[in-house]
């Protein structure tokens, strides 16, 4: 099915010119559609995968190399449906659906965008390389034939070397023959044509009609026959290669086409696969002995077979439209390199359910697990999730799934030509119903009227109606959960994740992430036809658009006043930089070390530059005064450095404060390591100069963090030293001052920091309260009187410590702003940890019960950390680290929270430093 929608799709017309504002794009793990074609060199070391997602990546083994991203649009715009890699894996060609139906050719080694060739007639369909590298074959969709190009200039200047375009319909198979002589196509028009290769380019040999499909062939090892697949049916035909004569049918069993066609390295075994099946979802091998014995091989992928390829060494190469792709060893073990994204295909009665207001969802591919907002975490179900049904009494829905006719109480409902639906949804309440097709989500009345179309930017395989009638939610085959608004369809919310890992955002480009999505989602920047794509994940906006109040807003929550620019309407480019020092993984017997830091403005300006290690910010600089070197500003630094490995980490802030790429150095600096010591600051207050604003928590909280760091530490650390500041002690100018003592540890000490006490939000800053500040409530009085999270984080970054966690439990003064849990709380907080490169475990809440301190003896966020520090966090292990203890708090505290306070509470957790042990079993 999903290869006879490929063919469809051509039927739409012609493309639109990649698009050049941004676009909001995914960008896992793996690929997260279709791959369409697999390539790799002479030898097997590198690999090529194209894929509908709009990309290519090369691989060594399974290890990810580089992602090329030729220039794309919207709808099908850049879609990849060919790829070919040259014998010493030097370029790679990449070509599928654009306006000019151009061929990119890229440098392996760095992800260049070295050519392009320009002006094919039609959608690419098929690329190869010949075997000594210097001609590139064309397949082309419709009946335009084949084409042949030749390298000049090392590729950088192709050169037309022939075309057939004498052709009924769509080529779709290449392949030279061994000794590079020949050139064999294969169509749909059912013919089979054979080239010879010389000086003059193409000259027709041969033809073979065969009738059918046909599909993907391959010359065997010596050249003296050629195998060709068929598209629809299990059979596979063989010729001489000599006058292209049909020598043997073979045929299997089941169902399905075995379009993919390869011989083993003797010749002795031909295998093929497709569409071809042995059940639902279980796409693998048919073969072949010389008698022409047919035997089944091993399950490859749950959707159909794109391409096979046979390496030297015997492996045997596979792509699938379920986008994943592999190898089966000769020993039969198969390693599969699969997609991390949600697959939300109908498979074995596979459902997507939500709540009634669509805050909360579910897929069964999830396990016990559903997602839930404003929690912004994963959690058992709770209360009743409803999936979708297909029709009631007065809606009887037909043909609705793989189906170009879907129906509605016997009447048509109208789509384009080549679309096909694939999911539906009728509202058991309203006479309204959903239809989720190839590229389209579309809204009926039960009278079968369109009421609006939305188009998406993949396949549509599984729906759900949110009970108030306000959302329709869609699983789509880019792994993305979207929600879309039921009176006009446009669009709300999208959600992705990869396993734990998750991210939503809302379309103009702000988002709440967990556990790392932030890197999983992006913005794609088209940088002309000439150029390769630049691609900024999320992570780089962090400092203005991670903002999880927004993405609740999107689904009826309190809107977020923050003004935030509108990425849809274009973004500059954040600068560039480059690290120079020793040469990477060099061994030092100093540590003193100096640095020097280059940013290259790229049309965003340069407004500050970083430096980190081991993930711990220790130096920042604003642009104004720097050095300029050429076009270039420059910052040189004296960095000491850590016994041991040193991962040194540099960035750029653009003028609208989204980061560059960091450049990277690592180093080793070859001393013994000391004994690290412990420092601990607690601050606890209870009693405020404003008797209004007294707590009961804070001090016994405090008391019992240092109380029990005192006892564990001297197990792990050569001396542990704590300071306390409760009520009186705890001003401003005490705390920043106990800070700034801190600035006399060495780098590898452990620095503990916990707050207890009020603390609010204004504007893009967090305050702890101290025991002086009257009024918090006024934002005046709060801005100059509270500890900031900018005064906070430069204290932090001043300490030599490169091990830092920061422990903040905050009870808000007031009860404003907490309808929606505090979010703002949240983004800021981790904008803290993001800005000071340190752990951060975080509460707010919007008072304290009696009953914790009565039962537990502190409040649920100290008692949490306390038993993770204890031990629980140790995770089977004998230490327990800063993020086994982020992780810990994580999952215990929304459990201790709803038992002793009804109501669920969920910390803050932001890691940004390295992992290190905080306490001992």
């Amino acid at each position: 099915m999903r290869t006879l929608l490929l063919l469809l799709l051509a039927l739409l017309g012609a493309a639109a010119a990649a698009q050049e504002q941004p676009l909001l794009r995914v960008a896992g793990a793996g690929h997260h559609a279709a791959i369409r074609g697999l390539a790799h060199d002479a030898r097997g070391g590198l690999w090529l995968t194209v894929s509908e997602d709009k990309t290519a990546r090369l691989w060594r083994g399974r290890q990810l190399q580089a992602v090329l991203r030729p220039p794309i649009g919207a709808g099908q715009e850049g879609k990849l449906f060919a790829g070919a890699l040259s014998p010493d894996g030097r370029l790679a060609a990449v070509a599928g659906w654009s306006a000019g139906n151009d061929i990119y050719l890229f440098r392996s080694a760095d992800g260049q965008l070295l050519a392009r060739i320009q002006g094919q007639p039609n959608v690419v369909n098929q690329l190869a390389f010949s075997p000594d590298g210097r001609l590139l074959a064309v397949a082309l969709w419709g009946p335009h034939g084949v084409q042949l190009w030749r390298g000049e200039a090392d590729w950088q200047r192709p050169q037309f070397a022939g075309a057939d375009n004498d052709y009924a319909d769509s080529s779709y198979g290449l392949a030279f023959s061994p000794d590079g002589r020949w050139l064999a196509s294969s169509a749909h028009d059912g013919r089979v044509r054979l080239y010879a290769l010389g000086a003059d380019g193409l000259r027709h040999q041969a033809e073979q009609k065969l009738g059918g499909p046909l599909h993907g062939l391959q010359f065997a090892p010596d050249g003296q026959r050629l195998a060709v697949g068929h598209a629809e049916l299990p059979q596979v035909q063989i010729l001489r290669t000599e006058g292209l004569q049909p020598e043997r049918l073979l045929r299997g069993t089941g169902s399905g086409g075995l379009s993919q066609v390869v011989w083993s390295p003797d010749g002795a075994e031909l295998r093929a696969a497709g569409s071809w099946r042995h059940g639902a979802g279980r796409h693998g091998l048919m073969r072949w002995n010389r008698q022409g014995q047919a035997q089944g091989g091993p399950q490859l992928a749950s959707d159909s077979i794109t391409e096979l390829s046979q390496l030297p060494d015997g492996r045997l190469a596979f792509a699938a439209a379920d986008a994943s792709w592999g190898w089966l060893g000769p020993d039969g073990q198969l390693q599969t390199q699969g997609s991390a994204r949600t697959d939300y295909r109908a498979l074995a009665g596979a459902s997507l359910r939500v709540s009634a207001d669509a805050r909360q969802l579910h897929w069964s591919g999830w396990g016990a697990q559903a997602f839930e907002f404003p929690a912004f975490a994963w959690r058992p179900p709770a209360g009743e999730l409803r999936a979708a049904v297909q029709g009631r009494p007065g809606a009887q829905l037909r043909d609705w799934r793989d189906s170009a006719k879907p129906s509605l109480n016997g009447k048509p409902l109208a789509l384009e030509p080549g679309e096909m639906a694939l999911s539906a949804a009728v509202d058991p309440q309203r006479p309204r119903l959903a239809l989720g097709t190839g590229w389209k989500l579309r809204w009926f009345d039960l009278q079968g009227r369109e009421l609006w179309q939305q188009d998406l930017s993949a396949p549509c395989f599984a729906l759900a109606l949110s009970a108030d009638g306000r959302f329709i939610v869609a699983g789509l085959g880019d792994g993305t959960l979207r929600w879309f608004r039921a009176r006009d369809g446009e669009p709300q919310l999208a959600f992705y994740n990869e396993g734990r890992a998750w991210v939503a955002w809302t379309p103009d480009g702000r988002y709440s992430a967990g556990e790392g999505g932030e890197a999983l989602v992006g913005w794609h920047l088209n940088r002309g036809a000439d150029q390769a794509a630049e691609f900024l994940p999320l992570a780089r906006f962090a400092e203005r658009h991670d903002d999880p109040q927004a993405v609740f807003a999107a689904l009826g929550g309190e809107a977020s006043a923050r003004p935030v620019t509108d990425l849809r309407e274009g973004l500059r480019l954040p600068p560039s930089v480059q690290l120079l020092g020793p040469e990477p993984d060099s061994r030092l017997r100093e540590p003193g070390l100096a640095l020097k830091l280059q940013a290259q403005d790229r049309g965003g300006g340069v407004d500050e530059l970083r430096l980190y290690l081991n993930d711990k910010l220790v130096e920042r600089l604003p642009a104004r005064g720097l050095r300029r070197v050429g076009s270039a500003l420059e910052a040189q630094w004296q960095v000491r450095l850590q016994p041991g490995e040193n991962r040194l980490r540099a960035l750029a802030l653009g003028l609208d404060r989204t980061e560059s790429q960091a450049a990277e150095l690592r180093l080793v600096y070859d001393a013994p390591p000391p004994r690290p010591s412990l420092h601990v600051l607690t601050v606890g207050v209870n009693r405020y100069r404003n008797a209004a604003l007294n707590l009961s928590f804070s001090v016994p909280d405090a008391r019992g963090v240092a109380g029990l760091l005192r006892q564990t530490g001297a197990k792990l650390f050569e001396r542990v030293q704590v300071e306390e500041l409760h009520d009186e002690q705890a001003t401003k100018a005490g705390v920043l001052a106990r800070l700034q003592a801190l600035r006399q540890t060495r780098e590898d000490d452990v620095v503990l920091v916990y707050l207890a006490g009020h603390g609010d939000t204004l504007k893009d800053d967090w305050y702890f309260v101290p025991h002086e500040l009257t009024a918090p409530e006024q934002p005046e009085r709060l801005a100059e009187g509270g500890l900031s999270s900018r005064e906070l984080a430069e204290a932090l970054r001043q300490m030599p410590a490169r091990k830092v966690v920061v422990l903040i439990d905050a009870c808000k003064s007031g009860a404003a702003a907490v309808g929606f849990r505090g979010l703002e709380e949240r983004r800021v907080l981790a904008q803290l940890s993001r800005a000071s490169g340190t752990h951060l475990i975080a509460a707010t809440t919007k008072e304290q019960l009696a009953s914790e301190l009565g039962q537990l003896g502190h409040g649920v966020f100290t008692y949490a950390l306390l038993e993770g520090l204890r031990g629980k966090a140790a995770a089977g292990g004998p230490e327990v680290t800063a993020r086994k203890l982020m992780v810990y708090v994580e999952q215990a505290l929304p459990e201790l929270s709803k038992r002793y306070r009804a109501e669920e509470q969920f910390p803050v957790v932001n890691s940004t430093g390295m992992d290190f042990p905080i306490s001992l079993k």
